[in-house]
């Protein structure tokens, strides 16, 4: 079947972001490897086909890493742009629901997290063998800049040198000591120098050591035993050529074949089967060893005795050897027991140590089982979360979706190495593996339904609206002059209104209902009378419905100034009465209810007073203008 012309169009828009997306992931996550990795890289003389080498493998490592943020930001952007060009309004207002929008994306996505399980199973084994192999050559290959502060250093041969500090910026060392033996410990040469440093030779095969101001001791040749059996020497400069291959040589690759990242899912399983049968077999091995160390521990001890023998092999009773046993003996079977049972102690701490060791080897195994089918599921979860997200908040460019991929990414990457961290150290089950998927699938789920059924979500009017009727946030009128008033406002009514308005706030400001601390019963489980503030407030949205038609900027403004009741918030938190009855019943939760309507009643009253005066302002000024 032919694509039409709608998936064609979803497709293209999509594929130029998720390139481009890609690209931008997959450089981030580079840079990341390269400030891990700078120290071992630069300065060791490596060739541009090393280094190209190196991050090439790394980059194969990296690529389902970036794949899911990559979905996750393009589709954002995707969906985003679509919302806020209104594109994605007329596609529904054609009657294509979000689903059918999502259907071309979802299915590269679907695409995508194949390949990334193909990455994992097949490319990135065969990537990690070679990186590791090349990360082991880099940090064998040139030394130089590997001499440690503070320790000495032996990997020159012939040479051990202390530096006390280093100049990493200008690669200098300071405080040098050296000890030569190269001609053997009998003919050991010292040399003591204020600061030097060390270059690789053009040809690869030496190091050049360039010291400073310091002084060389050694043992002179054909002197007797009568004579100074050591020279002293004083330098401002002293070279000395090493031997050493600075040559790039290229670890075998056996000796990280037992990695569990360099191995595909069979390749895993058998060795998590190997793995599981020799750790079984150690751990019956200890307990049969155990089992006879034990029981024989006491043998060792009273062999001499008579009445040992005549014993049970399986049973022993200790108290009556030791009681018929010479004072001296008893001692001397104490401090044995003593010393077996701390030897016992510490073999088994040993043995348990040994076991977790191995157990955690299966776990890490299991770990890397796991995550290739977690990280090509969170493809798929990243698409759910993106594609909903842009079509619900309708923001397309850089800023917000940049946002939201990276806090979304962050909660994966720390929910993923949590859960496995936890798993790998025995403190959860292998559900831990599987923590990031429970924690972001609900919420892949729960977005998609709302986009799917045009959630007002994430929208800043709609949240605005929740913020104020919940926390009683200041809103103003906003009347503004009409362009075209068909009748004019009957002045002497809005006068008469307006007094029995004033009338009625400065009555209600000193009344019950406004001065008296919310009833508990009342407001949970029975009803707040508010019929005086309702009538009050009916009557001021009937003078503005008649005043607003005024063509007096100056009346306008003044009827801006009568605030806006908020009578819900002294009310029942809730419209179902078993809602708020349940809320009740919770007092904890219920008394930060009630709290929240005594902060309304506060404010009501505060309102009871600005209506009043603004109304006393308004009707001098109506009875001005009629005059």
């Amino acid at each position: 079947m032919r694509p039409k012309r709608l998936d064609i169009f979803i497709l293209k828009s999509f594929l130029l972001l998720f390139v481009a997306a890609f690209a931008i992931c997959l450089f981030v996550l580079l840079m990341n490897v390269l400030w891990r990795y700078a120290e071992d890289i630069v300065g060791k003389g490596l060739s541009f086909g090393v280094i190209a080498k190196f991050f090439w493998q790394f980059g194969l490592t990296l690529v389902p890493q970036a794949l899911p943020l990559a979905v996750l930001m393009a589709s954002l952007i995707t969906f985003g742009n679509f919302g806020e060009r209104l594109e994605l309004l007329a596609m529904k207002t054609a009657g294509i629901p979000l689903l059918r929008v999502m259907r071309p994306v979802m299915i590269f996505s679907f695409i995508m997290a194949g390949v990334s399980f193909y990455f994992q199973n097949i490319t990135v084994p065969r990537a990690s063998k070679k990186l590791l192999a090349t990360i082991y050559s880099i940090n064998e290959k040139s030394p130089e800049l590997e001499i440690p502060e503070g320790v000495f250093y032996n990997q020159l041969s012939g040479f051990n040198m202390y530096v006390r500090h280093k100049d990493f910026s200008k690669g200098t060392l300071y405080d040098v000591i050296i000890y030569d033996h190269r001609n053997g410990y009998e003919n050991l040469t010292v040399i003591v120098a204020d600061s030097g440093y060390l270059e690789t030779t053009a040809d690869k095969q030496h190091l050049y050591l360039h010291l400073f101001s310091g002084e060389q001791f050694g043992q002179e040749e054909d002197v007797d035993s009568r004579g100074k059996p050591y020279s002293r020497e004083g330098f401002r400069e002293k070279h000395i050529l090493l031997e050493f291959d600075s040559g790039l040589k290229q670890a075998p690759e056996g000796l990280i074949g037992s990695q569990a990242m360099t191995k595909n899912m069979n390749d895993i399983k058998h060795t998590i089967d190997s793995l599981s049968l020799n750790q079984d077999s150690i751990g019956l091995g200890n307990r049969d060893e155990y089992r006879v160390t034990a029981l024989s521990t006491y043998r060792m001890q009273a062999s001499d005795s008579a009445a040992y023998d005549k014993l049970p092999f399986l049973y022993i009773n200790a108290d009556s050897v030791y009681a018929v046993s010479s004072r001296s003996r008893q001692v001397d079977i104490k401090s044995a027991m003593r010393t077996k049972a701390q030897t016992q102690v510490a073999d088994l701490s040993i043995k348990s140590s040994n076991m977790f060791y191995g157990d955690r080897s299966i776990r890490k195994h299991w770990i890397e089982w796991m995550r290739k089918i977690i990280n090509s599921l969170s493809v798929l979860i990243f698409f759910f979360i993106g594609a909903p997200l842009g079509a619900i908040i309708r923001k397309g460019g850089l800023g917000v979706p940049v946002l939201i991929s990276v806090f979304t990414y962050i909660l994966f990457y720390i929910t993923n190495v949590s859960g496995e961290k936890m798993f790998r150290e025995g403190e959860w089950s292998i559900v831990g593996c599987w923590f990031s998927v429970m924690v972001l699938a609900p919420f892949s789920i729960f977005f998609t339904v709302k986009a799917n059924g045009d959630s007002t979500l994430f929208q800043f009017d709609v949240i605005l609206e929740f913020i104020r009727y919940w926390f009683g946030t200041k809103v103003s009128r906003n009347i503004t002059r009409k362009d075209v008033v068909i009748d004019d406002p009957d002045r002497a009514k809005c006068i008469r209104t307006l007094e029995e308005i004033e009338s009625r706030a400065s009555a209600l400001e000193q009344s019950a209902v406004l001065n008296t601390v919310p009833g508990y019963g009342k407001l949970f489980f029975g009803s707040v009378d508010t019929s005086d503030l309702k009538e009050l407030d009916g009557e001021i949205e009937a003078l503005v419905a008649e005043l607003g038609n005024s063509r007096d900027r100056v009346e306008l403004d003044m009827l801006n100034q009568i605030p806006l009741l908020q009578i819900h918030g002294v009310q029942s938190p809730f419209n179902d009465k078993w809602v708020n009855r349940i809320i009740g019943i919770v007092f904890p939760v219920g008394l930060l209810f009630e709290l929240r309507a005594w902060l309304f009643q506060r404010k009501l009253k505060r309102q009871m007073v600005k209506t009043s005066q603004a109304a006393v302002n308004l009707i001098d000024y109506l009875k001005q203008q009629t005059k």
